[in-house]
């Protein structure tokens, strides 16, 4: 079962496939929508399918209770908020994704955290120390 806004994207990008320019971008989709069509985010589409899968409704049914409405803004404001880890974490899953590639073992391989140790207390006297 299609929703109103599938068949809106679909009647709107119909008219664009011909021009052998066809983008299916996001902002391009959103462009040539009417102002009134709300574009779902990748979070926000995904709660909407598992609350359809397990309601049995509609989006437009769904929308219209506030449980669901909450749910489905939750949604929207995690995806817009990014991942939510810091700095120091990204840092460290770097560093560990460049480790476990070079010497193509597990993360929890005695190596492997040996050597992470070693790079992290590197990279911490280095760049966090500066501060």
């Amino acid at each position: 079962m299609e929703s109103s806004i599938t068949k809106e994207i679909k009647f709107y990008t119909e008219d664009n496939m011909n021009d052998g320019n066809f983008r299916t971008t996001r902002g391009y989709i959103k462009s040539i929508l009417p102002p009134d069509v709300h574009l779902p985010n990748k979070n926000e589409s995904a709660m909407l399918r598992k609350i359809k899968v397990k309601t049995g409704l509609t989006e437009e049914e769904i929308r219209k209770i506030k449980k669901y409405r909450i749910l489905l803004s939750e949604a929207q404001d995690k995806g817009e908020k990014g991942s939510g880890k810091s700095d120091i974490e990204k840092a460290k899953e770097r560093i560990m994704k460049s480790i476990t590639k070079e010497l193509k073992l597990a993360k929890e391989h005695p190596l492997v955290i040996e050597r992470f140790n070693e790079k992290w207390n590197e990279y911490s006297e280095r760049f966090l120390n500066k501060q």
